[in-house]
């Protein structure tokens, strides 16, 4: 779980996960109300990791079996459950902004 670089705090599960969720950078800590960022490679694992799934998987899915765009994107759902679920574990946090680039 994330641990807060200001404090030493550990996030809880459930805190990380709405966090991630809000789909910003800068987050509060909990613990201290010190704003933490979430480093570069935490973000890009977190965030945009699953955006393949919206441009490339769900239409080959759609394509492949010969169904709709909304069955593919059915289909694709349980994984993109599973990928939310488990990104609050590769969350690590940063006292300073980083580039996302």
């Amino acid at each position: 779980m994330p641990v807060c670089q200001h404090c030493g705090g550990t996030w809880s599960y459930k805190e990380s996960l709405k966090q991630l969720l809000n789909l910003r950078r800068k987050m509060t800590c909990e613990h201290c109300n010190e704003q933490q960022y979430s480093t570069q490679r935490s973000y890009w694992v977190s965030q945009m990791a699953f955006l393949p799934a919206y441009f490339i998987i769900i239409p080959l899915v759609s394509i492949v079996f010969n169904v709709g765009f909304l069955i593919g994107f059915l289909a694709i759902t349980p994984l993109l459950i599973f990928y939310t679920l488990i990104s609050p574990k590769f969350l690590t946090l940063s006292n300073e902004e980083e580039p996302l680039w």
